[in-house]
């Protein structure tokens, strides 16, 4: 059966439009005070900011979306090597709260961590394709995969930014779980991860007060707790309608950067609970939409493209709202299109192209025997 390419995926192509648009209205009003009294700017300026890599973001998705997504192929090692060579670069760069996670370019910031879960999703897809007669072998199956998953995360965590690198680690976790390992194998392996997890939390103070705190939030509500009690002080005055767009009372200095990984709360002040449960509802509709691709795309590679995107957001989703509303310890994950953040957007833009891409070469019953046959590329399945 030949298989011809066709639209892409509109309600994901919507929906992303959508996310990115409520993302700008509330990065601005977030943002305005903070920016204003705390940085001596406009307070337009973070905004300003965000509608520049918005733009670059929507110019590369829509360029991405007409990319046949096996040339990702070709770029799989060019980017893993990409990202190695540039994590190591941030150490070389001035810390920001402690830590160092940017590449200072002047008037621009690159967060390299966001590109190495990219990295890693596309090269891992690539991988476990190439291996998937031989991954009932954990050492010359799996455990490449394993090893390089491992030395991005520990690049990433020594920066120190471990919601990062637990964001690619379960990224990865997701292209493997989706890829036919056998059960045996993925469970030693988030046993494994689990324990080292523990491991991290316990040698650094700072992370095991931010569990204590998460545990008991009320007991340190004056310093590791005090932004999770003004968030919850917020989406608690936020009622079901909300405040009003722009009459955030908490964003005026009581929740520190309410624009960055926090500014779910103040979408929730604003905008009422229906207005959390609709943005909520959105990413639920990616999240459904990014599995049906993956499970009705007749390559493999394609398949395991589309399932670590769709982990990579809704994992991003889970914990940022979960943290948010006290439900998990803080740990420092953006909410996608919606934080202020370029790298993030970027990336997270650039993987909904990739995304869209593969939707275009769907079918309706993928339990068919196919023959996919394009000038590049011929796949049996």
């Amino acid at each position: 059966m030949r298989l011809d390419r066709h639209r892409p995926d509109f309600i994901i192509l919507i929906v992303t439009l959508i996310l990115v648009s409520i993302g700008l209205i509330n990065v601005y009003s977030a943002s305005i005070i903070w920016s204003y009294q705390n940085l001596g700017n406009s307070p337009s300026f973070f905004f300003k900011r965000q509608c520049i890599w918005s733009g670059l973001g929507l110019v590369v998705m829509f360029a991405s979306m007409n990319i046949p997504f096996w040339f990702w192929k070709r770029l799989a090692k060019p980017l893993l090597l990409g990202s190695f060579a540039m994590l190591p670069l941030v150490f070389f760069f001035t810390p920001v709260n402690g830590a160092r996670r940017w590449i200072d370019l002047g008037p621009l910031s690159i967060q390299p961590s966001e590109l190495a879960i990219f990295a890693v999703i596309v090269y891992l897809s690539y991988l476990l394709t190439k291996k998937q007669d031989i991954l009932d072998d954990f050492k010359k199956g799996v455990l490449p995969s394993v090893v390089i998953a491992s030395i991005c995360g520990s690049l990433v965590l020594i920066e120190p930014d471990m919601g990062t690198a637990v964001l690619l680690v379960v990224s990865a976790y997701g292209v493997m779980f989706s890829s036919g390992i056998p059960f045996r194998h993925l469970t030693k392996l988030l046993i494994g991860a689990v324990i080292l997890s523990i491991v991290f939390i316990v040698l650094e103070s700072y992370r095991m007060e931010r569990m204590l705190a998460f545990l008991n939030p009320w007991k340190y509500q004056d310093d590791q707790s005090y932004q999770l009690i003004n968030s919850l002080y917020a989406i608690s005055s936020g009622g079901w309608t909300g405040r009003g767009l722009g009459q955030s009372i908490e964003k005026f200095l009581y929740l520190p950067e309410p624009h960055t990984d926090f500014i779910f709360a103040i979408l929730t002040e604003e905008w009422g609970i229906i207005g959390a449960v609709t943005v909520i509802a959105l990413f639920a509709i990616l999240v459904w939409r990014g599995t049906i691709i993956a499970a009705r795309i007749p390559d493999r590679f394609g398949s395991l493209l589309a399932c670590g995107i769709t982990t990579m957001i809704g994992f991003s989703v889970i914990v940022n709202i979960g943290m948010v509303t006290g439900i998990m310890p803080v740990i420092g994950i953006p909410l996608p299109f919606i934080s202020y953040g370029g790298s993030s957007l970027l990336i997270k833009l650039i993987s909904m192209g990739v995304l869209l891409n593969v939707s275009r070469y769907t079918v309706e019953n993928p339990s068919r025997p196919l023959t996919i046959q394009t000038r590049h590329m011929t796949t049996n399945i």
